[in-house]
């Protein structure tokens, strides 16, 4: 299976992933986080099995299965994604 990967424009830590057969799934209303938020696509990747660490590719199948998509928020996108506690 290759997978189609797309990134929110506003809410970058959230990613949809669908295949081929299911992209027009993305016109969905509700399918971002962020209402009328667009998708850009991030690129289309094949099966890389364990070694994936952005989502466990089996759980995206089933879910690509059963309703068309997988959803996800990464835990950072942005490598500064929390303020510092204190600024010396």
């Amino acid at each position: 299976m290759n997978f189609h990967v797309f990134q929110c424009k506003i809410d970058k830590d959230f990613f949809v992933v669908t295949d081929e057969d299911h992209l027009d799934v993305l016109k969905k209303p509700d399918i971002s986080p962020t209402p009328g938020d667009i998708l850009e696509k991030v690129g289309v990747f094949g099966e890389m099995g364990k070694s994936r660490a952005a989502f466990d590719e089996e759980f995206a199948k089933r879910s690509i299965e059963a309703q068309g998509f997988y959803r996800f928020h990464s835990k950072t996108y942005d490598p500064v994604a929390e303020t510092p506690l204190s600024m010396p």
